[in-house]
């Protein structure tokens, strides 16, 4: 538990293990339950959204976020590059292609290690943190298990081995 509250704290989790939701990035009032498409910037209603898309703000947000993308990509480790890039867009992260896809599904070691609750944990802290980049570096720098699984991940999905 007392792992689970520093892992919390270093992700930028509410102490009281509430979800972890972004405030509306356009009236920074509500929760951002919500992410625009373009710029992945949070939102909470069809009327925020409205006023966001296609405003300056979204278009000056995309051109931060892919440079952040290309600055990371250029530092990144070898484990972790290429890993899915399938079509080429960034606009979304990684994409696996359905050969990987199918790879982990068919993955008996993914599959046990899937089983382990407190992985499973980090995996969501990760995935509700507001810059998920920041939090799997911190997560495979500061947890051996969850490195081990991103490394035994990697294997599953390029077993030819990641691109140098």
């Amino acid at each position: 538990a007392r792992a689970t509250l520093q892992w919390e704290r270093a992700l930028g989790a509410p102490a009281d293990g509430g979800e972890m939701v972004a405030k509306c990035g356009i009236c920074n009032e509500a929760d951002g339950r919500y992410k625009c498409p373009q710029c992945r910037t949070a939102y909470c209603s069809v009327t925020c959204f409205k006023s966001h898309k296609g405003s300056a703000a979204c278009a000056e947000a995309r051109e931060a976020l892919l440079r952040q993308r290309e600055a990371a990509e250029a530092g990144q480790s070898p484990l972790l590059q290429g890993l899915g890039s399938g079509d080429g867009k960034e606009d979304e992260g990684y994409r696996v292609t359905p050969d990987q896809l199918d790879r982990m599904v068919e993955s008996k070691r993914l599959q046990e290690w899937l089983r382990d609750p407190m992985l499973r944990e980090v995996i969501e802290l990760v995935d509700a943190s507001g810059d998920r980049e920041r939090a799997l570096d911190t997560a495979v720098g500061s947890n051996e298990q969850f490195s081990e699984f991103v490394r035994v991940l990697a294997e599953t999905i390029n077993p030819e081995g990641a691109p140098t």
